[in-house]
């Protein structure tokens, strides 16, 4: 793997966590410790993320072992293990969280399919590729199914596909998949500052770069810079 792809996959760890899966609006003291600990992830304060959100998982519990809030709550926690280095805590809370969510919402609804996306990108960063890719595929097929093709939640399962064929070189799909990711949010109107079509640059950008593609990727660099002097969070 190549040092730029490694970092294509490292960033997607990280962003396509951020997708929130099974969202309660109840203030809740469940409600609260989940919040608490995702603002502290958002930041990077990962010790302090879970304490929280363990604390969250413990309260959601209190409604049932198989309560969507567990779901959630397991899912939140499991994203703060896999940034902490704790593959195999993270993909027994994933697991659980999924279980949970299939049995209690359906196979094909969004949430479960953040949750699939989330375990799939695990697996991808622990080179299980054969155990990785349907699960990638399939919350790409929840979305097209769920949002269509030309929306948001799409272009990010595009993008996810796209990183995990990169970091096996596999570069001409990697290349066809973040084009379509970008088309999606230039047809759609996004910002130039937004986070999601600054790191679909990026990821664009390193494919370039990777198949020596030195114009095209000048190029796109030079939209990158732009998108990202006026990007608000990344």
């Amino acid at each position: 793997m190549s040092r730029a792809a490694g970092k294509l996959m490292l960033w997607l760890l990280v962003a396509a966590f951020a997708i929130p899966a099974l969202a309660f609006g109840q203030d809740t003291l469940w409600n609260t410790w989940r919040q608490g600990g995702l603002q502290a992830l958002h930041e990077g304060r990962l010790a302090d993320a879970e304490r929280l959100l363990t604390a969250a998982l413990e309260q959601a519990e209190k409604y049932g072992l198989e309560d969507l809030r567990v779901a959630d709550a397991a899912n939140d926690l499991a994203v703060v293990y896999a940034n902490s280095g704790k593959p195999l805590e993270a993909e027994l809370l994933f697991s659980r969280a999924l279980a949970i969510g299939e049995k209690g919402l359906g196979v094909d609804h969004p949430g479960v399919g953040a949750t699939v996306q989330n375990l799939g990108i695990l697996y991808a960063t622990q080179e299980r590729y054969r155990e990785a890719e349907p699960l990638l595929k399939r919350s790409l097929a929840i979305n097209l199914k769920e949002y269509g093709g030309k929306h948001a939640r799409t272009a990010l399962s595009l993008k996810t596909l796209s990183s995990f064929y990169a970091i096996q070189g596999q570069m001409g799909e990697a290349e066809r998949l973040i084009q379509k990711s970008l088309a999606i949010l230039e047809e759609s109107r996004v910002t130039q500052g937004d986070p999601q079509f600054v790191s679909t640059l990026e990821v664009l950008a390193a494919i370039l770069r990777n198949t020596n593609r030195e114009r095209e990727a000048l190029e796109v660099e030079g939209r990158l810079k732009t998108a990202q002097e006026t990007t608000v969070y990344r």
